[in-house]
């Protein structure tokens, strides 16, 4: 009714676009895009306004264009596609394109375009010769290229895969981290899985982006893929942004794991499992037999795909008919079960869910589930204690800030107050008529660290102004910037809240150069 919400686990609070920011791992723009797509609107843009990240949106939206129409002049990549079976429609859904071989197909095609060579390094699409300097060659070379999107659809990254082996080249490569891409904090067609996750209540995660997309393909559209991405074993980063499988936990707590059956593929598949289950979710496993993989199951009978699915197990259960399927000698079976089972149990919240398990072991190898119980003890204590380890050089980003740190302790909001700090500092320079007005504001924001910084010239100097904002120009200038960074950053909550809640201001402000620590 207020138009805005608030979490009472963790003081999140703000309005409908804050909220879809937060839960979607989006900035601002992307979350409007979110929600005028469910409106039914167009958007359009001042493109004089844009920021860094806005141009980095628009060459990696040039650059999928570029591949797409690459695409249908390479009647190799069109034969590839084929033999695989996608069909034209899902193809064009996907966005599949190609790399044409070549050093600086795609680099000339963007400067071209009038982009600057340093706007196509940064996005990842170009790498200048290490020893020619001033010399750039295209990253993706004779590649069918994948787009990876964020939630709201929008291209920022990409996964190649290598049609011509040369012996020396990745089979596949993906584009490297970069502003708009972190590959814990993405899975690749989760923009196009999301509803049919939150309607049907579970996710099915596989391996390959040829997987999901041969899922899709066969109607079972609430898959998504680990290829391209790198699974994160927490919800969130310490920024507060949400990682991959915390994305999914969002959606649904009921997840299947479905990767390939080779043993790389199990091997993944029960990592996954792992993090999954430490994250609170329900974790199935689909056994895919005689060394396939989901889209060979799609294409040679998508009611097998189904009927895989249907018939997933619990993780738990999984590993333990593996174990006793390949144990010969009875007597390596507990070390084996210990090793590979319990690990599971251990990650389990619900002791009910812990007891169920320690019985089904018990029940179907025979030993005395006080035995099986000793040693999930012993091993639910050495996780806590890896945990505390863990946590424990994170303790002081968490802590309340009373001074602006060092750099290598900074807090998210630390980096906010010291963009103010030098934007005010800016403003007293050119006499700015609200440069005292602006003074008040961030002493509200600051608290006691306004007037340590204030009185210490070390941490005047620490705070001065961002050199993207001294070339901006002079008061007037630095007035903008600020309050648009002020309106966000008052209503900021603690960098350790786990909904993320810094992103809005964060997302207006990391263009800095010194904000990157």
């Amino acid at each position: 009714e207020r138009g805005g919400y608030y979490c009472f686990g963790c003081g999140a609070k703000g309005d409908i676009f804050t909220f879809v920011e937060q839960f979607e791992g989006l900035d601002f723009k992307g979350a409007l895009k979110v929600l005028a797509d469910r409106a039914g609107i167009t958007l359009t843009f001042d493109g004089k306004a844009d920021s860094e990240r806005d141009r980095l949106f628009q060459i990696m939206e040039e650059a999928a264009k570029y591949f797409e129409a690459q695409f249908a002049q390479s009647a190799e990549a069109r034969e590839y596609v084929k033999g695989r079976g996608v069909t034209d429609a899902t193809r064009h859904e996907f966005r599949i394109g190609w790399a044409p071989e070549g050093w600086r197909n795609l680099f000339d095609h963007l400067i071209a375009k009038k982009w600057t060579k340093e706007v196509i390094v940064k996005a990842g699409l170009a790498k200048e010769a290490d020893d020619k300097p001033g010399t750039f060659y295209d990253r993706f070379r004779g590649r069918v290229m994948f787009p990876i999107s964020d939630s709201s659809g929008r291209v920022i990254a990409f996964t190649g895969r290598i049609l011509k082996d040369d012996g020396k080249s990745a089979k596949y490569l993906n584009s490297p981290d970069m502003p708009l891409f972190d590959k814990s904090s993405v899975l690749y067609g989760l923009d196009k899985a999301k509803s049919f996750i939150r309607r049907l209540d579970y996710a099915i995660l596989v391996e390959g982006q040829m997987d999901l997309i041969m899922s899709h393909q066969a109607g079972v559209k609430n898959a998504v893929a680990a290829s391209g991405t790198a699974l994160s074993e927490a919800e969130s980063n310490r920024e507060g942004v949400v990682n991959n499988l915390g994305l999914l936990r969002r959606l649904s707590s009921n997840v299947i794991i479905a990767f390939d059956s080779d043993s790389a593929g199990r091997k993944a598949a029960m990592r996954a499992s792992g993090i999954a289950l430490s994250l609170g979710m329900d974790v199935k496993v689909v056994d895919i037999q005689g060394g396939k993989d989901p889209a060979d199951l799609v294409r040679g009978n998508p009611e097998d795909w189904k009927n895989a699915l249907r018939s997933a197990k619990p993780v738990i259960e999984f590993e333990l008919d593996n174990v006793m399927r390949e144990v010969t000698d009875p007597r390596k079976a507990p070390k084996l079960i210990r090793d590979r089972v319990l690990p599971f149990l251990a990650a389990l919240e619900s002791s009910t869910d812990r007891a169920y398990a320690v019985k089904l072991i018990s029940d179907k190898t025979d030993l005395p589930e006080q035995a099986i119980w000793d040693d999930v003890n012993v091993l639910e204590a050495k996780r806590k204690a890896e945990s505390a380890a863990n946590a424990a050089p994170s303790q002081a980003q968490k802590a309340p800030v009373s001074a602006i740190p060092a750099a290598s302790a900074a807090t998210r909001l630390d980096l906010v107050q010291r963009r103010m700090f030098g934007l005010l500092e800016l403003m007293d320079r050119a006499g700015a008529p609200k440069a005292a007005e602006h003074r008040i504001t961030i002493e509200k924001i600051a608290g006691g660290a306004f007037g340590q910084v204030q009185a210490n010239p070390q941490q005047r100097v620490r705070t001065g102004p961002d050199p993207s904002d001294r070339a901006a120009g002079g008061g007037a200038a630095a007035e903008e910037r600020f309050e648009d960074i002020a309106e966000t950053a008052e209503a900021a909550e603690p960098a350790s809240c786990r909904c993320g809640a810094l992103q809005r201001v964060t997302a207006q402000v990391d263009d800095a150069p010194f904000l990157r620590v």
